[in-house]
């Protein structure tokens, strides 16, 4: 059914109207479609619309409509979407409406799916430079506004928001990266954000490929004990050896799943890191799935560098090196970081997601000091303080201050991590302003003691 058959004259709600809501109604700008907006904050709306397209429950039911798409970040339990469940009314997103679109249409362009609580950005990022493509979904690049008839290959990041919302999507290569504690503010239960994750596999076959980082405890364990997935699995590692499915090892990718070959990689800054040589080992499994050849693969991975504020190396002072890794904006991210260094002194804190933070003593062979900063760094403290020696401080530039006199005073030079294991928002607009920041106050000191 062509689309514009299937909502011609029909009544939509898009509820929330962020990048999102805006790039689904500017999809159906030219249909003949009745389209109603909602979002919690009437400000951002009253100002595009007319007041007639604004959903006002006291003029027109919700039973009313044919659809209702939900913007990322909208909860199930929202007074609406709670409503329009109970009438049986039809849920969908951005990302349905992309494969709706991509069903209508005879192509043969490719879909890779990448989710995880971290490192799909990244991931998201090495796949689709390969491909000289670019990422979309929730790396930043809105799906509706990037339709190009032109590309082979569709690479979209896929947060658990979206995912929730999943009922007919289908990548013909879908990735999951890890699944720990993230975004239980919104998804109340471990449960529900971990079977909102496997969502991205639900529709794929036995001619799709579903590529799992086996090195994660909550990934391994549930395609052990019950695995329902149809499509092909690749196991991926940097930890273990698989007779079917591909590991690294000292420099080396081992693909035991499509060549059966060792393929020695170029020693980097990017990986020397344990999380990137896993992000690696990830994307070129995916591009191998896609079906480039490995050399011609490894040969443009080699010449990635990273993204900003993913564990970013911003150089040395004195020969301390200084890491900026404000995209750790949970534990498990910051856990993550922690596990690339011998030694190392954290910076951490910010705004409080609903975490525990006593993951974090299990690095007290670790981490040297702590300090904390933001609206939870005493409630880190709390976590750790048995375990980790830790300073709260007023802020930002304070706990850079006392992290480099501590390394300095070791005699050991240990390099300093900003991994705030929180969001921003306490301080901060975004992760990258709070980056932003924290590279500032790196040039401010090196200014200092030059």
């Amino acid at each position: 059914m062509e689309l514009k058959t299937k909502y011609y004259k029909k009544d939509i709600l898009i509820v929330g109207f962020g990048k999102t809501g805006k790039s689904i109604l500017k999809f159906f700008k030219d249909q003949k479609v009745n389209i109603f907006i909602h979002d919690d904050n009437l400000d951002i709306i009253k100002n595009h619309f007319k007041s007639k397209n604004f959903f006002n429950e006291k003029e027109k039911k919700i039973s009313d409509f044919f659809t209702i798409f939900v913007s990322p970040g909208i909860s199930k339990n929202h007074k609406l979407i709670k409503k329009a469940t109970k009438k049986n009314i039809r849920i969908s997103s951005d990302i349905e409406l992309f494969w709706e679109n991509q069903s209508t249409r005879s192509t043969k362009q490719s879909i890779l799916g990448i989710t995880g609580t971290n490192g799909k950005s990244t991931i998201a990022l090495m796949i689709s430079s390969v491909l000289k493509t670019q990422p979309l979904g929730n790396f930043g690049n809105t799906i509706l506004d990037n339709l190009d008839e032109k590309t082979k290959h569709f690479v979209i990041e896929l947060s658990s928001f979206q995912l929730d919302y999943i009922n007919n999507f289908k990548p013909n290569i879908s990735i999951i990266s890890n699944i720990n504690n993230d975004h239980l503010n919104y998804h109340k239960t471990f449960d529900n954000y971990f079977k909102a994750k496997i969502n991205i596999t639900k529709n794929q076959d036995k001619e799709d490929f579903l590529i799992l980082n086996y090195d994660d405890k909550n990934i391994k364990n549930y395609f052990e004990k019950k695995n329902d997935a149809k499509a092909e699995i690749i196991k991926i590692s940097n930890k273990s050896i698989f007779s079917k499915g591909i590991y690294y090892k000292n420099n080396n990718i081992y693909d035991n799943f499509f060549t059966n070959k060792k393929y020695s990689l170029k020693e980097n800054n990017f990986l020397k890191l344990k999380h990137n040589q896993l992000n690696y080992t990830i994307a070129f499994s995916a591009l191998l799935a896609a079906g480039l050849e490995a050399n011609e693969i490894i040969k443009s991975l080699n010449e990635f560098e990273g993204l900003p504020h993913r564990l970013e190396f911003l150089g040395k002072i004195k020969q301390i090196s200084f890491y900026n890794d404000s995209k750790a904006t949970n534990v498990s991210a910051t856990c993550s970081a922690i596990r690339s260094f011998k030694k190392v002194i954290l910076i951490a804190g910010g705004s409080d997601k609903g975490e525990s933070f006593k993951e974090l003593n299990k690095f007290s062979n670790v981490i040297i000091k702590a300090y904390l900063v933001g609206e939870n760094a005493n409630k880190i403290k709390k976590c750790i303080n048995r375990r980790l020696p830790n300073k709260v401080c007023e802020n930002l530039e304070e706990a850079l201050e006392w992290s480099y006199k501590k390394s300095i005073s070791t005699g050991k030079l240990y390099p300093i991590l900003f991994s705030p294991a929180s969001a921003s928002f306490d301080n901060y607009e975004s992760y990258q302003e709070r980056g932003d920041y924290f590279k500032k106050l790196f040039k401010n000191i090196r200014k200092k003691v030059a």
